[in-house]
């Protein structure tokens, strides 16, 4: 099978081209610098190419089997209204892009990325696939992205919505953020800490997706969360003691949003998501609960 993965020289794109590579697939990625961590290979090809801009970069999707959809600028910046157009636009143009080349026989699934933003700030709400979207900034990014990426299916092929909760890996995403401060002992919850921290380990993401794919009937939204949420102070208690070092402090939200802006509310919302869809399914996660999946990283 030929994939396609747009946002694929990322932290979440290298590692799925690793996997898809291992199980003998035909990989292209695309990046801004077309410089991917994976060396050039007879199945491997990193493309340059900006994907808010229609190019030759599209006769990649029109020859894919599937593609997986990645590609957006970080929003871990201190926003103002420039970085919010870039946010916006590195997600909702490269995915126009990639529905208008798809091909129209309705071969070609899609499979692409949102997150649990989506759901904005519900405080103790369980959080399933049919749960409304919430108000905010990420939510209506969110929102947004999703409504761009459905309209593939008026091409006939299998559309696929992944909400990413907090990503754990190493190399990035969440965890890489906050292992700095916990290794000095200077971690602690944020904001009081009730708010609930929907997360996934990379093995089980990358293993959801593949799941995903082979599955034809598998469609809409899903979400990538392990199956038991925990709440911000004990994942913070959880990392503390996989380190073996103490969290003493508590941030709160003044400072967070002296420091982060706009993005320090987005950061303590609280989301109950559940992956109902990958349980129902019959997906068996590999790091169900958050201790093993912080020591399987650090320990």
């Amino acid at each position: 099978m030929h994939v396609l993965i747009t946002g694929g020289t990322g932290f979440i794109g290298t590692a799925v081209a690793r996997r898809l590579l291992d199980e003998g697939h035909e990989v292209t990625v695309t990046g801004r610098s077309g410089k991917s961590p994976i060396p050039e290979g007879e199945r491997f090809r990193a493309m340059a190419c900006d994907t808010t801009v229609e190019g030759p970069w599209q006769e990649a999707v029109a020859s894919s089997d599937a593609v997986i959809n990645l590609a957006g600028r970080s929003i871990f910046t201190r926003w103002n209204k420039e970085k919010k157009e870039q946010i916006v636009n590195s997600r909702l143009l490269t995915t126009e892009n990639v529905v208008k080349a798809l091909p129209s026989d309705g071969k070609t699934s899609l499979f692409s990325a949102s997150a649990v933003g989506y759901y904005g700030n519900r405080g103790d709400t369980l959080l399933a696939e049919d749960a409304s979207g919430g108000d905010g900034f990420l939510a209506d990014v969110s929102r947004r992205w999703e409504a761009e990426a459905l309209t593939a299916a008026k091409k006939g092929g299998r559309v696929v919505i992944m909400r990413f909760g907090g990503v754990l890996g190493l190399g990035g995403g969440a965890l890489d953020a906050m292992l700095t401060p916990y290794k000095l002992g200077l971690g602690g919850p944020l904001a009081g800490g009730d708010q609930w921290f929907p997360w996934i380990h990379m093995d089980d993401l990358v293993g959801a997706l593949l799941f995903l794919m082979g599955q034809e009937s598998a469609e809409g939204p899903v979400n990538f969360c392990a199956p038991y949420v925990v709440r911000n102070r004990d994942f913070s208690k959880a990392l503390a003691g996989v380190l073996g070092r103490p969290a003493p402090f508590s941030v709160p939200l003044f400072a967070l949003r002296m420091a982060m802006g706009e993005l320090g509310d987005e950061i303590i919302a609280s989301q109950r998501v559940v992956p109902e869809k990958l349980s129902s399914w019959g997906f068996s996660f590999a790091f169900p609960s958050l201790e093993g999946a912080l020591k399987d990283l650090l320990a």
